[in-house]
């Protein structure tokens, strides 16, 4: 699972890197989850896989709360996001 509780608790660095800054610009312009649009979104989704060329594009990502990303990632669980 690519969230651990360990990664969470990693302290962050002082100078953000390019993908930190373009996941916050992104959950600052998505403020709320996407998924069950309760709970503020505090991580970025990538609906589409590592390497893939379009993979930063903001349509393929989604804002969500940690407990829907748990559960995006979770194996087994048929989660429906819809692309615009």
């Amino acid at each position: 699972m690519s969230n651990t509780k360990a990664w969470r608790s990693r302290k962050r660095t002082s100078k953000p890197n390019s993908r930190q800054k373009r996941n916050g610009l992104y959950l600052d312009a998505n403020p709320g989850c996407q998924l069950c649009k309760k709970r503020k979104a505090v991580e970025a989704h990538h609906d589409l896989p590592r390497g893939h060329p379009d993979r930063y594009l903001w349509r393929y990502m989604r804002a969500l709360c940690r407990k829907c990303h748990v559960i995006v990632h979770k194996p087994k669980t048929k989660v429906t996001i819809r692309i615009r």
